[in-house]
């Protein structure tokens, strides 16, 4: 008898083993499944203006131009010096960065299932991750908004790992990852740390522990470590640059209809109604956090700037329908809160649905373009101009824009910067001038202004493919 309770106890122990080493493999093909995926959607090279920003600034590095000296940005300096290093060590490729890219949004969606199992440990929490994941379809992912966003989800994961043992180490990790999240997005890196350290300030009013000031005092210590980094550039130009010229001329050219805001607020407040009786305080800290990050998005409110920030909710969204003995759901409550599930996931990836029916655009390089070609053919010399928003000219054909100006976008751009650059074009005098105006329609771009004006009254067209024209001098 006592044998077989032996071998019973053996046979039990072994069981488990082959169970969690089964759930262990499902796990890492589930993963694996997901980058797969990742790489699949993301083979393509484009010629994407918002990806061109940051390849543009890095490439102006490459070449000897200091940032936000000879050459202006409104965004913190770490993408661009991100893809500096990463072209230093493999070579100035496409591929490279965008293969990183898709490393850091595969990183990103590992982070949203870990702050969801912080919440609740279900097998559900690896259905947001793949959401997450094919929204990221629609995304330009070699993009300030996608790298800092990898930073703010892990340092709120390592926050509420904080909330559960208030040890300082956590805390410490958590604040040298916001300071990052501001060294690559400034105003989403502002906002997390005042949201995570006005949390910990509204905890210790109601929990009367002390030990709190001492952790916040911690994590915003921390959180200010990786910006002495910017202390390389004089404090009044990053001031202009970083904080009055955002927060003044980005506004106006992005103005946008709030529908898409006002669905995701109402199925905010949806969650919050239907958790209203929840006591955790790590719930309430990603509804505290969801409710900063969606008016992040105010200035545009689009698919892609509301569907990179709305991980908190997927951490909370499900909590109702899987702690099934919680919550009191009669048929309609059910059927109700279903509904805004179901219709949440439907939009969040509604952009990459349409790119996935339209399929030519997956394994597209721009490379192969007639307007690549006639440029590198036709058009000499060291610069080249390419606007109003098509900065990602620049690397394809490597070489360089005669201003100090990415973009130039009327009502974005002030009159001295147009100014500015029509100088800059009088003095180097590029071979050829690349234009696109369908793609800042939305931003009502008006052509009647000084570098527009200069180069149709110098320059003589040439050449055209699709809505993009060459101009030659």
């Amino acid at each position: 008898m006592l044998k077989n309770k032996i071998f019973s106890s053996k046979g039990r122990l072994a069981l488990h083993g082959m169970t969690k080493t089964s759930g262990w493999k499902i796990e890492n093909l589930w993963w694996f499944g997901l980058f797969l995926i990742l790489l699949f959607f993301h083979s393509n090279h484009p010629l994407n203006s918002d990806e061109g920003v940051i390849l543009n600034g890095a490439w102006n590095l490459i070449n000897g131009r200091e940032l936000y000296t000879d050459f202006f940005e409104f965004i913190s300096p770490a993408s661009f010096y991100l893809v500096f290093w990463l072209w230093k060590i493999f070579g100035a490729h496409y591929l490279a960065i965008k293969f990183f890219a898709i490393i850091i949004v595969f990183l990103s969606a590992i982070g949203i299932h870990k702050i969801s199992q912080e919440i609740f440990k279900n097998k559900f929490n690896y259905f947001f991750p793949l959401v997450f994941i094919l929204s990221s379809i629609y995304w330009p992912i070699i993009n300030h908004n996608v790298f800092n966003i990898l930073f703010v989800i892990w340092a709120i994961y390592f926050f509420l790992k904080g909330l559960s043992n208030y040890l300082s180490k956590n805390f410490i990790i958590s604040g040298l990852l916001t300071g990052l999240s501001i060294l690559f997005l400034q105003q989403k890196g502002i906002i997390l740390l005042f949201s995570l350290a006005s949390f910990l300030l509204i905890l210790l009013f109601k929990e009367k522990k002390y030990q709190l000031l001492k952790l916040n005092f911690y994590f915003i210590l921390f959180s200010f470590l990786p910006l002495l980094i910017l202390l390389k550039w004089p404090l009044q130009i990053l001031y202009e640059n970083l904080i009055i010229f955002p927060l003044f001329n980005y506004i106006e050219t992005n103005r946008l209809p709030f529908f898409l805001f006002i669905f995701f607020f109402i199925v905010f407040l949806s969650a919050i109604w239907f958790l209203r009786k929840e006591r955790d305080k790590k719930i309430w800290l990603l509804f505290y956090l969801q409710f900063f990050l969606l008016l992040s998005a105010l200035p545009r409110p689009d698919f892609y700037h509301i569907s990179l920030i709305l991980f908190p909710l997927y951490s909370v969204l499900l909590i109702p329908l899987i702690k099934k003995n919680s919550f009191n759901f009669n048929f309609f409550k059910k059927s109700y809160y279903c509904l805004i599930i179901s219709l949440t996931v439907f939009v969040i990836i509604f952009p990459s649905l349409l790119i996935i029916i339209n399929n030519s655009f997956f394994f597209y390089s721009i490379k192969n373009s007639e307007i690549i070609f006639y440029i590198e053919n036709n058009c000499q010399g060291k610069y080249l101009y390419a606007g109003p928003f098509i900065p990602g000219i620049y690397f394809e054909t490597k070489k360089l824009n005669p201003t100090p100006y990415s973009i130039l976008i009327t009502n974005h751009q002030t009159k001295e910067q147009f100014l500015k650059a029509r100088e800059f074009l009088k003095k180097y005098q590029p071979t050829c001038a690349v234009l696109n105006y369908k793609i800042v329609e939305k931003f009502n771009y008006g052509k009647n202004n000084l570098v527009d004006n200069y180069i149709l009254n110098n320059y003589k067209f040439v050449f055209q493919e699709g809505n993009t024209s060459i101009y030659k001098y």
